[in-house]
């Protein structure tokens, strides 16, 4: 399914009484949000941000850094929302017909209490002005910098996204990602260690060949480390020369789920039922997982891996 691609900014001014950051009101929707919109043909992603920044608050800005990325479902379709964060250089008019009527220009806090799309929130609830100090990352700990090389890389290949790009899984291992770095803050690393592997799964969904295959490979050769029953049975569901996103995903799943438990196990009957799922071709529903949102998409799986799931808990009961 291709994605719906829009950018959009965090745009701070500074003010005697501390940063503000400017908001739009959009009458339509009876909302307050970010000033963001959908990328015309040929438009790069800053471009856009820039762009969209300026007819809906009348502000021309300057990028400063990246501010993060949100995704949802619109009218069907899976739209991934990257963000930027800016400098006022000059105030005007807006230009967005009846989509905006009013700018607010206001302190984190109260931004925070207005907005109401969750992803904008943590957005904001991150955010620092342009010329705050950055905390460093390895103050972080391990499972921040982890979740940050995995969001390195999912950005990458959002931004390399083209109008028909494929992007199943890549707007809901965001989300993974935002609640993993949450709990990496909190000191739990274990489960921000979860939701990170969670996230990398998902973003399988949209790989396309020769990186499909080649990710594919690398996990046949980490499966010579796994428990027996784990090595057939992700050889078995990596059969073939050029094996789906789908069976790609149940064979990091087989993977991580050793990581994660070790010394679990699953009757190899359980395991060649998915592997027989996968080879006929039950498809991971990409656009179910979404609309579910980040809390339930670190267990979903495809109707294949529902087998495998299944006889884990039913063994663990």
């Amino acid at each position: 399914m291709a994605v719906v691609r829009a950018a959009g900014g965090v745009v701070w001014r500074r003010a005697s009484s501390g940063p503000r950051i400017a908001l739009i009101h959009r009458p339509r929707h009876g909302d307050w949000s970010l000033p963001k919109g959908k990328l015309d043909d040929g438009e790069s992603w800053e471009g856009a941000a820039l762009r969209e920044v300026e007819e809906e608050t009348g502000c021309v800005a300057r990028i400063s850094s990246f501010a993060g990325a949100t995704s949802y479902f619109a009218r069907r379709a899976p739209k991934i929302v990257l963000y930027w964060h800016m400098e006022l250089v000059e105030e005007g008019e807006i230009d967005a017909g009846d989509e905006v009527d009013e700018v607010a220009w206001l302190a984190p806090a109260e931004a925070l209490a207005r907005l109401v799309h969750e992803g904008e929130r943590r957005i904001v609830a991150r955010a620092s002005p342009p010329d705050a100090p950055a905390r460093p990352l390895e103050r972080r700990g391990p499972a921040a910098a982890e979740a940050a090389v995995a969001r390195a890389e999912l950005l990458r290949r959002i931004l390399a996204l083209g109008p028909r790009g494929e992007a199943a899984g890549l707007g809901p291992a965001l989300d993974l990602l935002d609640r993993g770095e949450e709990l990496a803050d909190r000191g739990d690393a274990p489960g921000a260690g979860a939701l990170v592997r969670a996230a990398r799964r998902l973003a399988i969904l949209s790989l396309e060949e020769p990186e499909l295959s080649l990710r594919a490979r690398a996990l046949r050769e980490e499966a010579r480390q796994l428990a027996p029953w784990r090595r057939r049975a992700i050889r078995k569901v990596l059969a073939g020369e050029r094996p789906s996103p789908e069976a790609v995903y149940v064979a990091a799943e087989l993977r991580d789920e050793e990581a994660g438990a070790p010394g679990s196990g699953v009757p190899l009957a359980a395991v060649l039922a998915v592997a027989a799922a996968v080879a006929a071709g039950v498809a991971l529903a990409a656009g179910a997982l979404g609309a579910a949102g980040a809390g339930a998409a670190a267990g979903v799986v495809s109707g294949a891996a529902a087998g495998f799931i299944a006889a884990r808990a039913g063994r663990r009961s």
